[in-house]
């Protein structure tokens, strides 16, 4: 976000429920210590239980120090899986490339049980035989992936048993953008009030 004349790290909560802005965070998103500092006291005020975020390692670590549940935005999964599939498609043994296209159905699907799959496909590709001082072999990386994917299911399909919570955080998203294109228009932000407000505006326009 450009604010005080430099983009700054300005993480969004909203309701996604209703759409209304919670608060805005000055803290690194990459930290997970800063994050849940920032995070916990509106756990507390607003009896948040469950959270929508996008795939950073920090949200993952701090919604289990909450003890919240959590739902990682589809949109991000389908993003970057979709870029790291794509690459691999390029370099795999032609013998593998079946695995690549059953990930790409368990994502378009989402089964619950889609972490046994994704652990079935993993042992069935051989082990890391590149040192650690060298670079993963593609059939490596697509052990890799099946394996982070596979430990990060449940939370792709939190959606599935919450119906109340959305499989993407794209309302925070719109506002964000909106929030954007006002700091553009007004040359950033010159205060913290200043982007509170807008942050304020987004949400009003949202509705």
């Amino acid at each position: 976000m450009l604010g005080w004349g430099e983009k700054q790290p300005v993480p969004v909560a909203m309701d996604l429920g209703t759409g209304e802005p919670l608060a805005l965070g000055y803290v690194n998103e990459h930290d997970p210590q800063a994050v849940w500092h920032w995070l916990e006291p509106l756990v507390q005020q607003h009896g948040i239980t469950v959270v929508v975020t996008d795939d950073l390692f920090s949200s993952k670590v701090v919604t289990e120090k909450l003890q919240l549940d959590h739902q990682v935005c589809q949109f991000h999964v389908r993003r970057w899986v979709g870029r790291t599939l794509k690459d691999l498609q390029a370099t795999l043994p032609k013998e593998w490339l079946w695995v690549v296209e059953e990930v790409q159905q368990l994502l378009e699907v989402l089964p619950p049980d889609g972490n046994r799959t994704l652990y079935a496909l993993w042992k069935q590709l051989p082990g890391r035989r590149s040192l650690p001082s060298q670079s993963r072999s593609a059939l490596e990386q697509l052990r890799d992936l099946l394996l982070r994917l596979n430990q990060d299911w449940q939370r792709y399909c939190t959606f599935q048993s919450e119906p109340a919570v959305p499989w993407t955080n794209n309302p925070t998203e719109q506002a964000i953008g909106r929030m954007k294109m006002r700091a553009c228009t007004v040359r950033g932000f010159k205060s913290w009030q200043g982007m509170q407000a807008g942050l304020l505006l987004a949400g009003c326009y949202a509705r």
